[in-house]
């Protein structure tokens, strides 16, 4: 443990942390990112955060919400993103190839009225490899491999289902017009 937190040390993670727009508290997570700035790990200027709703006092920079302007420079400056399961959030770091830490909200803290972020957070660490911390008892050491994991790379199959469906309709159109009476000739 002592090497990892020597190694942070010596080069500070910049952490964008991205908590989505839930109505619904992250207390866990400000709590630890708040030890990593209180051990001397982490600056406060180092660690940005988006979150609608804090019940613990951030000793970092925190947003309610940012422009995508300003998400995007957080983004793009960050060395690791950490962020809720969000689909949106956990696609857009994929498709930039961020480092990543997944860090899923459970209903059991009050983070959200269902466990669906769980479901998302173990789908993307069995399929593409990302990191995911589910309790942050290691969180440290969750930062440090989401900084060197690289996980597989996100494909986005939107075109060829667009491409699929409009074979599909039109098939079934061609189809269509020559069973069904013309109703205009009649």
């Amino acid at each position: 443990m002592f090497i990892l937190m020597q190694n942070i040390m010596d080069k500070c993670i910049k952490l964008f942390v991205i908590c989505g727009t839930q109505k619904f508290p992250f207390s866990r997570l400000v709590k630890a990112l708040n030890g990593l700035v209180e051990q001397g790990i982490c600056q406060p200027s180092e660690i940005v955060m988006q979150s609608q709703t804090n019940h613990v006092t951030p000793l970092f920079e925190t947003y309610a919400l940012l422009s995508v302007a300003e998400f995007e420079h957080h983004l793009s400056e960050a060395e690791v993103v950490v962020t809720h399961a969000g689909v949106n959030s956990i696609i857009t770091c994929m498709r930039m190839q961020k480092p990543l830490l997944i860090v899923p909200r459970q209903k059991a803290y009050g983070e959200h009225v269902d466990n669906h972020q769980v479901e998302i957070a173990k789908l993307m660490e069995d399929k593409f490899g990302v990191t995911v911390d589910y309790d942050l008892s290691h969180f440290l050491q969750s930062i440090e491999t989401a900084k060197e994991k690289r996980y597989k790379p996100w494909v986005s199959y939107r075109t060829g289902l667009l491409d699929a469906i409009r074979r599909d309709l039109d098939s079934f159109f061609k189809t269509t017009k020559n069973n069904i009476p013309n109703i205009c000739h009649i």
